[in-house]
């Protein structure tokens, strides 16, 4: 990518990688690194009728989606969508699609197969098929560097079930060449971190290595009657030479399983920071929840964290923290494969059922756990700390009464919360669907100004 003409990004040689994307020039946290208009997505199957095909716009009052009238599967967000997707490729695919669907070959896929082999018939109809069936000349550099691309580590022997109608032989043999680079190439396409799509972008897939401390994180415009783009964006400040990075998975995910998946999807081991020191830990048991011991670690790991066992230090959370990763050895057993997920869901289920304190409590454990793992600015630590504040609102309004000198303090900590996420969430930028955590962060801010 360019600014100004001058590029952003330079790819140079890698001691184990292909080759690594580097800054040419200073970044600040926040800038835009890269952007990359998808070359050929498709929705997952629970997103069919509630997202354009074309544009990916969500259904609302205010977007009214029209259905595909040939197949009945296709649905737009208006008539400009739908005549750039029926010229483009639906033409090819709408006559066949219902068959294809209902096809014992398609429903012998998995839901994650179903919707690569619906992305790789979009790419063909578009690229290779003309209306006669033959090649055609479309394609371009961003063709170039898919083909251009590593194959993953298993690549498949046979390529899955296409909807296209009667394709030569030597395009099937593009088809699979394709295709065994899906599975170490594609995204997955979301909107406020939740996945909606698989999308397929060349260039971000050929410039940036993983890491799970990255400096940079990927996320995806959604603009009516244009595809989707990606957009990378500075999650720090990075110094001209440094790499940038962005992570293929999440880093919060426990460290066997982050080498487990790095090594069968990618087909390399991670030696990023977090990865070198957390592979050093033993694997002490988890304490029992409820338990004296778990509930000092969660006390100390607060204080660690937050610098507080009880609330928020903004301090905390506007210094960066150190390159290199140290997550205090005293804090392994938190590492166990079940804490997060059941911190998240009893975070979940008290604030879904009302019980705003016991919420908080474990919310704020649950973000001191996100700050130790993620790095800075790393927007999971935003969209938590918005969720916390909007559990302390719903607290503040449903018990005001009955917490009497404490609202005060509830108010700052909603307040701190607040402050921290909108901090987080404006460095990552607006992106996906309308009406998301910015705006819920403006209202938020309205009303604790009116309270």
């Amino acid at each position: 990518m360019t600014a100004n003409s001058q590029p952003v990004i330079l790819l140079e040689p890698h001691p184990t990688a292909r080759s690594m994307a580097v800054a040419a020039s200073p970044l600040a946290a926040g800038d835009l690194v890269h952007a990359e208009p998808v070359l050929a997505s498709a929705l997952l199957q629970s997103e069919k009728g509630r997202r354009c095909d074309l544009c990916h716009r969500l259904s609302s009052d205010r977007v009214q989606l029209r259905r595909c009238t040939g197949c009945t599967s296709y649905w737009y967000c208006g008539a400009e969508c739908q005549r750039k997707q029926w010229s483009s490729q639906h033409k090819r695919l709408c006559k066949r699609y219902p068959r294809y669907m209902a096809s014992e070959e398609y429903q012998a896929l998995s839901h994650h197969d179903q919707v690569d082999a619906i992305l790789l018939s979009h790419l063909i109809a578009e690229r290779f098929i003309d209306d006669g069936g033959n090649i055609s000349a479309e394609g371009g550099s961003s063709m170039s560097t898919l083909m251009e691309l590593v194959e993953a580590r298993s690549a498949p022997t046979t390529i899955p079930p296409l909807c296209n109608a009667n394709v030569p032989s030597d395009v099937l043999s593009t088809a699979h060449a394709i295709y065994n680079r899906f599975g170490n190439n594609n995204f997955v396409v979301h909107s406020h971190l939740n996945s909606y799509a698989h999308g397929i972008f060349p260039f971000a897939s050929r410039s940036f290595n993983h890491s799970c401390v990255p400096n940079a994180v990927v996320k995806y415009i959604i603009t009516p009657c244009h595809p989707v783009r990606m957009e990378v964006i500075a999650l720090r400040d990075i110094a001209r030479g440094d790499e940038i990075t962005i992570p293929y998975l999440d880093p919060a995910l426990p460290h066997n399983t982050r080498q487990e998946a790095l090594f069968h999807n990618y087909g390399f081991t991670c030696n990023c920071d977090l990865c070198a020191y957390t592979g050093t830990f033993d694997s002490p048991a988890l304490p029992t929840r409820g338990s004296d011991e778990l509930a000092e670690i969660e006390a100390d790991l607060r204080r660690f964290a937050l610098g507080s066992s009880d609330r928020l230090d903004l301090r905390m959370m506007a210094s960066d923290r150190p390159r290199s990763v140290k997550i205090p050895r005293r804090f392994a057993p938190l590492l166990h494969e079940t804490y997060l997920p059941d911190t998240s869901e009893l975070f979940s289920k008290a604030s879904h059922e009302g019980d705003y304190l016991n919420a908080l409590s474990a919310g704020l454990t649950l973000l001191a756990f996100y700050v130790v793992v993620y790095p800075t600015n790393y927007p999971q630590i935003g969209m938590h700390a918005l969720e916390l504040s909007k559990t302390a609102w719903n607290a503040i309004a449903t018990n005001a009464h009955i917490l009497g000198s404490d609202a005060r303090s509830l108010e700052d900590a909603m307040q701190s919360y607040l402050a921290a996420a909108s901090r987080i969430l404006n460095n990552f930028g607006p992106e996906g669907d309308e009406a998301g955590p910015l705006e819920e962060i403006r209202v938020l801010q309205e009303l604790s100004r009116t309270r």
